[in-house]
């Protein structure tokens, strides 16, 4: 009886995770989303600086 009662206690402490609950999953899920909008923030930011070098060396490249 005992060990069925450490097993049934073993599960229900493993059973607490994050991955265990839907908030737990959901906030999982939001984190992750969370760094790929900043991954994508920092490729725009990246792609607008190199348009913007692309103008003032097409601009310079106007005004010869």
């Amino acid at each position: 009886m005992k060990k069925v009662f450490s097993i049934a206690i073993a599960f229900t402490v493993a059973a607490c995770g994050r991955e265990s609950s839907p908030e737990g999953r959901s906030v999982m899920r939001d984190e992750q989303l969370q760094a790929e909008l900043n991954l994508v923030k920092e490729q725009n930011k990246a792609l607008l600086d190199s348009i913007a070098v692309f103008r003032l060396e097409l601009n310079a490249m106007k005004a010869r």
